[in-house]
């Protein structure tokens, strides 16, 4: 529920604080006191009309704020979550255009997108204005409003559900088909895949590579080193090591035959002679490892050279090129088995879309059948809204399939018998339009918790008909919030509480002042309203009026 709206510097509107309440609230004035420019600043705050043309005289700019009695539970907290809005009992938003025609749009202070304020819009206001084509005729909120009306709520739900399902379904089924590469990329990466294999790559392979083709490459030098090493401990000559060893175990034998205590020098003479023995063996196993393959050389750096090609070519270390072969095999195993992925896909997107057709099917018929009640009650009620020769259908086409269904909605209307239905968004006046909004208001179908407000919805009526809108404001202000611009007494007698606006001439600028009416001064207006003049028996019509219209509850 709209609970104040604050302008300033909106048009000849200096400054003006209005409190609203539940129930139906009428504004009046006199024309072109401002009574429409003071509506129109609600659906301006969300960015829906108003530029800089209607900065006023009073500032480089205007300011519109709004403020929502709302519940924490509401889901229109949900959307608001992104922008770090948490629940309150409250919601203010606030539009402020500059002179170059730039906005800033708030919600609880916060500065938001103005696709942010419009996709709340909805939530809050159903706006019926001269100038402002209802949003309530656009197709998407005329099947809203059926589906509120007929009960088809749960239907409905279930339809978008199976729409999103469907949507998901071929996404999904697109995204296999996109990612699936050509006979010829496959054919490619197995090739690649079989050299990978063919490689048998070792992520250890390659230092021991280096160290034995450093070792092949000295291998003169190492043979030059062995020789002169074997040549010490074994030559020929008696100044070889195992020799001279062997010579020195035999005196140290000698030694101990004569003073035993001398034992453990024999001990470690024995050990000496075993090193030297065991050093030359190992000597000559190593030379004959180093010896074993003349052509071990070649082979190691024919080795070396592939290892080396496969990394310039992908540019990639060892340890990547195994993690790249492992993935191509995982992609091969998975690409293997798109056949039948595509049949698991195919399945579902078409389940998906047997489900989708089926449900809107049923929610389409289901919306036939509901039309013609509609379409007979809502003529019912405009026509007694001094619109008597008029003709009204609740018309549905076939559309493209959309979470809402298969339906496209219009009203088509003729202001007679004589003429042909058409779009009534084409045909019919602002006060026409906002008569057969306030028809499907009385009807239900609208979103309780949404203020209802309408410019011009009374003009040119005449005494029973004004009469009958302002009973039919009076009863719909007690299911929700009904704002109203009213030029017929009678319907502004009907409303719960009156606002008015005047112009009045401060510092020799004309402006729109908004002010608040009761008791005497309420009658006033509506004698005001009556005769143009507020004598004694114009006051005596108001209150007879105003008591009218109290005793309708």
């Amino acid at each position: 529920m709209l609970s104040l709206l604050k302008v300033e510097n909106f048009g000849l509107i200096r400054q003006a604080e209005v409190q609203f309440d539940d129930g139906f609230i009428a504004v009046t004035g006199e024309s072109g006191a401002g009574k429409s420019l003071l509506l129109t600043a609600i659906p301006a705050v969300f960015g829906l009309g108003a530029n800089q043309d209607l900065i006023g005289p009073f500032g480089s700019g205007f300011r519109i704020r709004a403020v929502f009695s709302l519940s924490r539970s509401d889901l229109l907290w949900d959307g608001l979550r992104q922008w770090g809005i948490d629940e309150d009992d409250v919601l203010i938003v606030q539009r402020d255009m500059s002179q170059e025609g730039r906005s800033t749009y708030r919600v609880q202070g916060q500065i938001v997108t103005r696709q942010a304020v419009r996709e709340l819009a909805p939530k809050l206001i159903d706006f019926s204005g001269q100038h402002h084509a209802l949003r309530l005729f656009e197709s998407n909120q005329l099947l809203l409003w059926l589906d509120r009306y007929a009960d088809l709520e749960s239907l409905r739900k279930d339809t978008d559900l199976a729409y999103d399902a469907w949507k998901n379904a071929k996404a999904a089924h697109n995204a296999l088909l996109t990612n699936t590469p050509s006979p010829e990329v496959l054919a490619a990466k197995r090739r690649e895949l079989d050299e990978f294999n063919a490689l048998h790559l070792d992520p250890e392979e390659e230092e021991r590579l280096t160290g034995d083709l450093a070792r092949l490459h000295s291998r003169h030098r190492l043979l030059e080193s062995l020789q002169m090493i074997e040549q010490d401990l074994e030559s020929n000559d008696s100044g070889n090591v195992i020799s001279l060893l062997n010579h020195m175990s035999h005196h140290v034998t000698y030694l101990i035959r004569i003073d035993p205590s001398a034992a453990n020098l024999g001990s470690l003479t024995e050990q000496a002679v075993a090193i030297a023995e065991e050093l030359r063996v190992e000597l000559s196993e190593w030379a004959s490892r180093l010896d074993q393959d003349p052509g071990q050389l070649e082979t190691l750096e024919t080795r070396a050279n592939e290892l080396a090609r496969v990394k310039r070519r992908y540019k990639l270390s060892i340890d990547e090129l195994l993690r790249y072969a492992k993935s191509l095999e995982e992609d091969l195993t998975r690409w293997d088995d798109f056949e039948w992925q595509l049949h698991i896909t195919e399945r579902k997107l078409q389940e998906a879309e047997d489900e989708y057709f089926r449900l809107a099917r049923e929610l389409s018929q289901a919306r036939q059948t509901a039309t013609k009640e509609v379409s007979r009650e809502l003529c019912r009620l405009v026509r007694e809204m001094e619109m008597p020769g008029s003709s009204l259908l609740f018309g549905l086409e076939s559309g493209d399939p959309t979470a809402s269904g298969l339906d496209h909605a219009v009203i088509l209307y003729a202001p007679s018998a004589q003429q042909e239905l058409r779009p009534a968004t084409k045909v019919a006046s602002g006060g026409e339009l906002s008569r057969i909004a306030l028809g499907m208001a009385v009807m239900g179908g609208t979103q309780g918790s949404t203020s209802l407000i309408f410019d011009e919805l009374d003009q040119g009526l005449g005494g029973q008909s004004a009469a009958k809108v302002g009973f039919l404001l009076r009863s719909l202000g007690a299911r929700q919030q009904v704002i109203a611009i009213s030029h017929q007494p009678s319907v502004a007698a009907s409303a719960d509480y009156q606002w008015t606006v005047v112009k009045v001439l401060d510092d020799a600028k004309v402006q729109s002042s908004v002010k608040f009416v009761e008791g005497q001064d309420r009658e006033g207006e509506i004698a005001r309203m009556l005769s143009g003049q507020s004598d004694q028996m114009a006051r005596e019509h108001a209150r007879h009026l105003l008591i009218r219209g109290k005793r309708r509850d």
